[in-house]
């Protein structure tokens, strides 16, 4: 069944955090990437917890340009990373508002756009900071919750 609930004052808090930014120019290599990703856990002797994350933030200037980053939980925290690389021991992110999206994976987007909504409808500042957890994904299901940050 369809459906996308929201919430108001909700935490994210991601514990052992890998991420990797991407770059405009390997958009079209993201599952390449998250293969390395893997492996590169792999080969730290640890295992990847959870969901995929996507975390994206529009960083602003005279032009303002989004950046994408990739996110893995891992069940344990690095002493150090490659350069292209960067860990958290703890991510948290208060004050969200919140959307748990269950639907077709193509109209995912509908959870945040829901959220924008509620935040014009009742005046709230939003940060130009976006966290999607791809909590289960295929072509005709999928289960996504959707973090945006309040101001």
């Amino acid at each position: 069944m369809n459906s996308i609930q929201v919430s108001d004052s909700k935490t994210l808090k991601l514990t052992n955090v890998l991420s990797r930014r991407i770059m405009p120019e390997e958009l079209q290599s993201i599952p390449t990437i998250l293969t390395q990703m893997d492996n590169y856990i792999r080969s730290q002797n640890a295992l990847p917890v959870g969901p995929l994350v996507q975390h994206v933030v529009v960083v602003p200037g005279p032009q303002p340009e989004p950046q994408l980053y990739l996110m893995r939980q891992v069940n344990q925290l690095f002493a150090r990373v490659d350069a292209q690389y960067h860990m958290d021991a703890v991510l948290r992110v208060k004050n969200c508002l919140y959307a748990h999206f269950t639907g077709p994976m193509t109209k995912s987007d509908l959870a945040g756009q829901k959220l924008k909504i509620l935040a014009f409808e009742n005046d709230i500042k939003l940060k130009d900071s976006v966290y999607s957890i791809f909590v289960n994904q295929d072509d005709d299901e999928a289960v996504v919750d959707v973090f945006m940050e309040k101001d």
